[in-house]
């Protein structure tokens, strides 16, 4: 069994919004439930932190996230980049 990538989830607030946020990550997690987790971004044990805003300014605080990747999606093409990008990596 295929061990998955743990990566927490954050939104943006949403004062913004261009394209429907929840949504868009209800699609990543559908189309990537074989090989990603998603938690909480307040998790200890997480690889990674997915941001997904309404708006191309992600004016979201990344200073909590430490040295952790973040990965960023503003529209439904990032969206689709995350995707083929979490579906190469494993």
């Amino acid at each position: 069994m295929i061990e998955k990538r743990r990566i927490g989830l954050k939104f943006c607030g949403g004062c913004n919004p261009r394209h429907d946020r929840v949504d868009t990550a209800t699609q990543i997690k559908e189309r990537l439930k074989d090989k990603v987790e998603f938690v909480s971004h307040e998790e200890a044990d997480i690889e990674g932190i997915l941001i997904v805003a309404g708006c191309p300014t992600i004016c979201v605080d990344r200073a909590p996230f430490g040295d952790r990747p973040v990965w960023t999606v503003a529209s439904p093409e990032d969206a689709e980049r995350f995707i083929d990008e979490m579906g190469k990596t494993l």
